[in-house]
Parts: C-alpha cells; structure tokens; sequence
C-alpha cells in the first residue's frame, strides 16, 4: 500500500526494500478494460473421433482494451486501436479415440480435478488461466470408478537433449535447459445415486534445471532467489471429495506437495472447503473456507525447505482479496513501450491465494427470473509474517530479504456485492462491487516508513455472450 497515491514520486527506501509497497501512478482512482473472445470450435469425424480446440482473439489476461496483444512494439498510432499482426492464437487443440478400452486423448488438453486448486480448466465464464499441456490421457471407466493416466509436456529447454545454452551462435554449458514434465494418474469415484463422487490426482513433476527460479538451490541475492543448477523433482497428491444432500453441498480438496527443488526440499499443502446451503428456492447461502502455506523466516537466508503454497489464480474468494495485484498496476501491462519486452510485462491479476487462511461467508440471492445479487464477506489472516533481523519471503515478487521491523498478520476483510442480470442462457451483464480494508500485514514496508492501509474500492462492469 501507499500512503499517497496520488503522487507521481516513488520512495526509492520502500521500493527497493522488498516490503509490501504499492507505488503511487499519478491518480488516486484508475481504469482499465479487457476485450477477449474464446471460440471453441469441434470437428466430428465420426461417432468414435472426435477434434476439438480453443482460440483465443486478444489475452484475458495482458489484453488490456486497446492494448492487446500480440502487435509490432513500436505501434503508435494514436487515431485508432486496431491490431496489428495475428491476433487469433489457438490454445488448444486435441483429439478424442472413443474405443472399447475408453476414451484417449491426444495434443494439447485441457486439465481440471477438484475444486479447481491445482489444475483449473478455465471454463468458468470470468476466468483467466487455464491449466493445460501436450499430453497423452486414456480414461477409462469401470463401473463407478474412472481410471485416468497422463503423460504431460509442459515445457522445454532451448535443446532437444538438453545440454547447453545457446549464447549468440554458441553452445555453452549451463542453465536454461531441460524441460518441465508431468506424470499424471487420476483414481477417482462417482456415484450418481448418492450424489458422491472423490478421489485422488497423483501427479509427479520434472523438471530441468532452467525453468524457473524456484526450481534450483535458492540464495539470496541483491534481495532476489537467485537459481542455481538444480532440478523439480516432487509429487502431488491431490485429495478431494464432494457429496450432495437434498439441498446441502460439501466439498473439500486437500493437495499436498512432497519432493526436492534444486538442492532445497519441497514440503507443503493446501486446503480448501466449500458448503452451500440450498435454503429457499430463490436463495442459497455459500461458506468457504480454506488454508494456503507459508514460507517461514531464516536465519541466512538460504531456504533449505520451500513451504509456500500457491492456489491456482482461477480460485477466487474475493473482488480484490487475493484477486488484484495492486502493486503490479504501477507497472507496464502492455507493449506501447518499445524498449519493453513480454517477459517485462506485470498483469494486475496476478494474485492467487497464498499464506492464508480465509474465511468467506455469502450468498446468491434470485429476488426475479433473471435478476441475482451476491453479496459475500471475506476475511483473511497470514500464516507466516516477517521477524526483524529475519529473512522473510515476499510472495509477490517470490523473492526474499532481511527484515528490519516485525510484520502484522492481518491481511484483512472485504465486502463485495455483484449483481448479474442473465436475459437469456446466452447473454450476461455483471455489475461487481467491492471494498478492500487492508490489515496490518500490507502496513509493512521494511523501512522506517510505514504504508498506509487505506481502503480500496472497485467496480467491474462485465459483459459477456457465451453461445
């Protein structure tokens, strides 16, 4: 947070600090807008053959309205927002083999178990990540048990064994090379008649050495995790259930995360419930509560154990609660800048749940056919907090410092109120409300000024058609 975030001036002290600093733009309110479509196209061949397919016209998640990506860097045209260059990008594309021994599915697949946690497939209507990768998945079903094994491509380095880097024209031995696998092995339970269904997602990744700072030896350096070589070698055991009672609904998924990242364990876990409680026809009252782990304080620095968790940024609780990254708004989301580059670019969504534990209580309230309203209150306290004189992690930027103050654990609560009005199965306007009281925990800088947690208010307008 800032304390005047009406001012152009950035504190250098607390920017470069590694606190939780929000950098003020110029203006005390801001707006933006998003333009997207999403086509999903499907090619019967026959009743055994399926080809189906995403794509994309704009980014939901850099698409800013008149900023859209992919277009030239040095666009400026200031009399119109047209786009320049490809605009259509297909996200995915795969086959389905219906056959005697199940249904197998080939190319770049949609992922999706439980709550939405670990793997979210992105089909809910506001959503802006998806989980997805070339795979090769046979589902086979025996009664009211399904049996699903996944080979997963993720990722890959800049060599097709993986051996070197390539520096200008040369081959030069170290890191960005490898890639990121999964192994994926889903048992799962659903009965119809009991409106029960559970199981379990096993999935086991590896990674090479150059995909991701979080993947080597983690030390500190100039305040950043600098990545040595090391590699992702760890499992997750996702446990989930979810029954229905005559107008009661519970469900809960548990993933839990064992392995080794570089030459740092990799120990944690997260939890999330949900309740619905079906009082009325016209209304229906929503409980969630849930858990995501934190990194403690060290000594030197060095995180010999990585303990943070980090939901799936398609799970959302909240309007602005673990769904808007304030800070990121004070940096570049587009290309209008050409001494900029993608891999520059700061979304404002990105923000998922992370060393929390929440509470949310709300509603869904149909007071006509097509009128709803959605009020729901959060609120939200840290799991770990920064200890002066300690190495604390900042979970936005994932990078690590030495604390010089103690930190608050109160990340706050906040009161939302949406309105939808749904004219038909195809066309939705969303009107959201919400308002943000930062606890103590935003108050923290890590230098000898403290931030102001001001409320925070915002307003989404959305208009969607989904046919």
């Amino acid at each position: 947070m800032d304390n005047n975030s009406s001012s152009i001036a950035t504190d250098p002290a607390r920017l470069n600090a590694n606190g939780y600093y929000v950098p003020g733009g110029g203006a005390k309110d801001t707006s933006f807008q998003n333009l997207f479509l999403k086509l999903r196209p499907k090619l019967v061949v026959n009743d055994n053959i399926y080809i189906k397919s995403e794509w994309w016209l704009g980014n939901p998640i850099f698409g800013l309205f008149g900023n859209s990506l992919p277009y030239t860097v040095d666009q400026k045209q200031f009399y119109s927002s047209q786009s320049a260059g490809s605009t259509i990008t297909a996200q995915r594309f795969w086959g389905e083999f219906v056959t005697d021994l199940g249904t197998f599915q080939v190319g770049r697949v949609p992922l999706h178990w439980g709550l939405g946690i670990v793997w979210s497939s992105g089909d809910n209507f506001w959503d802006r990540y998806i989980s997805t990768g070339d795979a090769v998945r046979w589902i086979a079903k025996f009664g009211a048990f399904s049996f699903i094994p996944s080979f997963i491509v993720n990722s890959s380095g800049n060599t097709i064994g993986g051996s070197c880097v390539v520096i200008g024209q040369t081959c030069v031995n170290g890191l960005g090379v490898g890639g990121v696998t999964d192994y994926s092995l889903i048992l799962k339970y659903e009965n119809l008649e009991e409106d029960l269904e559970g199981g379990i997602n096993i999935i086991r990744r590896i990674g090479g050495s150059g995909q991701d700072p979080a993947s080597g030896v983690l030390v500190p350096q100039n305040g950043f995790l600098a990545q040595q070589a090391g590699v992702m070698n760890f499992n997750t055991y996702s446990l989930y259930a979810r029954k229905k009672f005559t107008r009661f609904i519970l469900a809960a998924e548990v993933p839990i995360i064992t392995g080794q990242l570089g030459n740092s364990s990799y120990q944690t876990f997260g939890f999330a419930s949900e309740a619905t409680w079906k009082t009325t026809d016209s209304v229906e009252m929503l409980l969630k509560a849930g858990y995501a782990s934190g990194q403690p304080n060290s000594g030197g620095g060095t995180i010999d154990t990585f303990r943070t968790f980090y939901f799936n940024p398609n799970y959302k609780i909240a309007m602005i609660l673990f769904n808007y990254q304030l800070s990121n708004f004070a940096g570049p989301q587009n290309l209008n800048n050409p001494n900029l580059s993608q891999s520059q670019l700061k979304s404002p969504y990105d923000n998922p749940i992370v060393n929390a534990m929440y509470l949310s209580v709300g509603s869904h309230i149909k007071p006509w056919e097509k009128w709803s309203l959605n009020p729901v209150l959060t609120y939200a306290r840290a799991h770990q907090v920064a200890s002066s004189s300690q190495y604390f992690y900042n979970y936005s930027t994932r990078s690590t410092g030495l604390a010089v103050q103690n930190q608050g654990s109160e990340l706050g609560w906040e009161f939302d109120l949406g309105i939808t009005f749904q004219w038909d199965e195809y066309f939705q306007f969303t009107l959201d409300n919400g308002i943000f009281f930062p606890g103590n925990f935003y108050a923290f800088s890590n230098s000898s000024i403290t931030n102001a947690t001001n409320p925070v208010f915002a307003s989404s307008v959305r208009i969607g058609v989904n046919f």
